[in-house]
């Protein structure tokens, strides 16, 4: 059970309503792979960079080219929403911008899972309080009425099925009380589960729904359909968006379509927190072009941009100002989804061939090339969990994953294996291809279509916007599109299952908003997956999840050809952090100026 949050703001609108990153407690043997995986050399990286000894004060500049989508962390979930969500709410647990490791944030230990996998205790730490107008300790029933609202129609959390209904009672709730949460006392909060998941429930528990929520101030604002509550909105965290007396951030500290400026939280301890929050404020400015955003920036001093910026920007301050470069490894990646349901590639050996003789390195140059990109082997990505358990960067030893700049040589012999001597398809029907318009999809899907008409095959190639090839094309099973040849996932934390369960599980293939886009339905797979959902431990669901993910390569049920690494730039005068569970966003609790 995952979430996904797409790295397009667009793709993530169509998106959301179904509700991608678990807990990432550390595999055994990852941290080689891992290093090698995200070296960036003279650039700065998540994974290096300090996360103490910044200097206190100042106001960072802030440029984002879009605007936010949700700011109440009961609805949130886009990355420029998470980076204000984190910077002024505290979960129960949350991540060093360096980690996908999770650490007590509300929370003051970790999660107590039974041995049975049915029950999940967490431990609320004192001294933590909200933001004016509400002032008062937090205590465990703000956590319980938090996670309550997000079943309520009118906050409607897009990944509260995923993860959270597995609490008893879920399935029913539509705001109220729900049954499988009790709290025993104000320090102790206690999840009954209908299934013994414990540990992937336990994950989620750092997601944005799990910050506190104070129902004598917010239940008001929640009977309103939507919610308004993100507007006069409270915090726990460092920061908070600036407000009125009244707690009102709309047109104050937040202007739609035009500015938000986060301030300090005056009820927020220190003591309390493991961020060091150096910056007294952060202004954001909403609107602009990369370009003109990325030339700002890379001129400017105490300035940042917010969103990936534009490839001449990257290119400009990799040649000349590796200095304010930032490039963030384990982003998400991309693959082409291949119909195993209906048509030609039904035939394992049909795609078998086309993974052999796909120049995935190519690929990966329309993307920004090795840079930002590493070139996939497999689906899970560095920093994720079971990335080293199914072969690491060299991924699994099989002749058709041998050759990442296509071998034609091999590509034959699975097409004679498919039942074509001349070692070319030689069927009539042309097989759909529906590619997302805009580079580097697109160049990506003409190297695709290009290699299936090398092979043999006659295609009928169509380009579309990225949220018509998601939401109207390969995202609906009875379109039947063949090829899909650039579909991306992203994680929300770094448990396996939450890159390979909804997007390769049989049972979850669904009518319309399907993210299955392969439609794989293969019996032992499901089995294993079913099997693994239910394993606890960290290096237990790496070694479980690794083999599944071993076991799709050799059905060859997707061709993966792309881990992303994010680029993110900076002005002079800044010490940005960024975040590497958050595709290298920057973190404002960790940032500081010169």
């Amino acid at each position: 059970m995952r979430a996904i949050r797409f790295f397009h703001g667009a793709i993530a609108l169509v998106l959301l309503v179904l509700l991608a990153a678990g807990c990432g407690s550390g595999s055994k043997g990852t941290a080689a792979g891992k290093a090698s995986a995200t070296d960036t050399g003279r650039y700065q990286s998540p994974l290096t960079e300090p996360l103490t000894g910044g200097k206190r004060g100042g106001t960072l500049h802030v440029l984002d080219e879009t605007d936010f989508e949700r700011i109440d962390p009961g609805m949130a979930y886009y990355g420029l929403d998470y980076q204000v969500i984190y910077s002024t709410q505290r979960p129960l647990y949350s991540r060093t911008p360096n980690s996908s490791e999770p650490s007590p944030d509300l929370a003051s230990g970790p999660p107590v899972i039974s041995s049975d996998g049915k029950t999940v205790t967490v431990k609320i730490r004192s001294g933590v309080h909200f933001s004016p107008p509400v002032n008062r300790e937090v205590t465990s029933a703000d956590v319980a009425y938090a996670i309550d609202r997000g079943a309520n129609p009118n906050v409607a959390n897009p990944y509260f099925s995923s993860y959270y209904g597995v609490l008893e009672g879920a399935a029913k709730a539509s705001g109220g009380p729900i049954k499988g949460i009790d709290t025993p006392d104000r320090d102790t909060i206690v999840f009954h589960l209908s299934e013994p998941k414990g540990q992937i429930f336990a994950d989620a528990l750092m997601l944005p729904l799990s910050a506190p929520v104070p129902k004598e101030y917010a239940a008001p604002f929640d009977a309103h359909s939507p919610s308004d509550y993100g507007n006069h909105q409270v915090a726990t965290g460092p920061y908070m968006i600036k407000a009125n007396s009244a707690g009102k951030v709309l047109d104050i500290g937040y202007i739609p379509g035009n500015s938000m400026t986060l301030v300090r939280n005056p009820n927020w301890e220190a003591s309390t927190d493991t961020r060091p929050a150096y910056l007294d404020q952060i202004d954001i400015k909403i609107g602009g072009s990369q370009a003109v955003i990325g030339r700002q920036v890379l001129e400017g001093s105490d300035i940042v941009e917010n969103e990936p910026p534009a490839q001449s920007s990257v290119e400009q301050a990799a040649k000349s100002l590796p200095s304010q470069l930032e490039i963030s490894p384990g982003s998400q990646s991309h693959y082409i989804a291949l119909n195993n349901k209906t048509g030609p590639f039904k035939n394992i050996d049909l795609r078998k061939a086309l993974w052999a003789a796909l120049d995935r390195e190519a690929l990966d140059r329309a993307r920004g090339g090795s840079l930002v990109t590493s070139v996939a082997t497999h689906f899970i990505w560095p920093t994720i969990n079971g990335f080293d358990e199914s072969g690491g960067l060299a991924g699994p030893q099989l002749d058709f994953n041998q050759h990442p700049g296509g071998d034609m040589a091999v590509a034959a012999k699975y097409m004679k294996l498919a039942g074509y001597p001349s070692g070319r398809y030689t069927g009539a029907e042309a097989i759909t291809i529906v590619g997302s318009k805009g580079n580097p999809s697109e160049q990506d899907a003409e190297i695709v279509n290009q290699t299936l008409r090398d092979l043999g095959f006659k295609t009928k190639f169509t380009l579309v916007e990225s949220t018509a090839m998601y939401g109207k094309y390969c995202g609906v099973p009875k379109e039947a599109i063949d090829v899909c040849p650039s579909v991306g996932w992203n994680a929300d934390f770094a448990d396996p299952q939450t890159v390979l369960d909804i997007t390769f599980n049989g049972k979850l293939i669904n009518p319309a908003l399907n993210f299955n886009w392969s439609q794989t339905d293969v019996p032992a797979i499901n089995t294993a997956i079913t099997a693994a959902e239910s394993v606890t431990g960290a290096h237990a669901r790496a070694v479980a999840w690794g083999k599944i993910d071993t076991s799709l390569v050799e059905d060859a049920t997707a061709i993966p050809f792309d881990w992303d690494k994010q680029a993110n730039i900076e002005g002079r005068g800044v010490r940005g952090v960024g975040d590497i569970w958050n595709s290298g966003a920057w973190d404002y609790s960790y940032t500081s100026l010169d």
